[in-house]
């Protein structure tokens, strides 16, 4: 068995695995930080670590003025609600 091509071989594997785990953590801290999470985990997947060192560099968006979105949710807000009248 050749040495280095086999120790090569394991880089490679070991840096696919990293990049799919950069692409699956952009994709789950992306709407956290207010940007698409599909976007984001394919340019993660293009970029790997650089790729999430950028989502992570850049500010955080704020939903659109007038948008009807205030960023926080309140779960006792269901308890609140006013039940509709079935006809």
């Amino acid at each position: 068995m050749d040495t280095p091509t086999l120790v090569g071989t394991g880089f490679v594997v070991l840096g696919a695995v990293v990049w799919i785990v950069c692409a699956i953590y952009a994709y789950q801290n992306a709407p956290r930080l207010g940007r698409n999470a599909w976007l984001w985990a394919i340019i993660c997947i293009i970029l790997g670590p650089i790729g999430l060192m950028i989502l992570f560099v850049l500010p955080k968006k704020q939903p659109a003025a007038g948008s009807g979105h205030s960023g926080r949710t309140d779960p006792h807000d269901a308890l609140y609600e006013v039940p509709k009248k079935k006809r």
